[in-house]
């Protein structure tokens, strides 16, 4: 093989990595654009649950409860309210506890079970202590 092929040849080359390598970087961008345009569609999905949510609570928000809270997780609630999704650090509060309560149903399902017992044995010692002549 010529020296003149052999330059014609790295060109040739050349030219098929530049070509593959634009393919490769147009393909990256197709794929980011659609993870963009997916990421933004289930974070407004996130953020109309959160609203239905938010909207069903504020309704029904009749009780107060004074509680203290770490700094870390009074961070948390001041990004929702600086985010725009919760309204106040007493309405991020609510929501967490109720998205909280709702992960954990199960547990409090359980304890509630057991606080029925509790309450039944209760009575139960009252009645036997009523008719011993308490």
């Amino acid at each position: 093989m010529s020296e003149s092929q052999n330059k014609q040849n790295e060109k040739d080359e050349r030219r098929r990595m530049s070509e593959n390598v634009d393919e490769i970087v147009d393909e990256v961008n197709k794929t980011v654009r659609v993870a963009i345009v997916k990421g933004v569609d289930a974070a407004e999905s996130i953020g109309e649950n959160i609203r239905d949510t938010i909207q069903g609570m504020r309704g029904s928000r009749d009780n107060v409860v004074m509680v203290r809270v770490d700094k870390a997780s009074l961070d948390r609630l001041d990004e929702l309210v600086e985010a725009g999704i919760m309204g106040s650090r007493s309405e991020a509060a609510a929501f967490l506890i109720a998205e909280g309560i709702k992960a954990r149903q199960p547990l409090f399902d359980r304890i509630g079970e057991k606080i029925q017992e509790i309450r039944q044995a209760k009575e139960e010692l009252r009645r036997m202590v009523d008719e011993d002549g308490g």
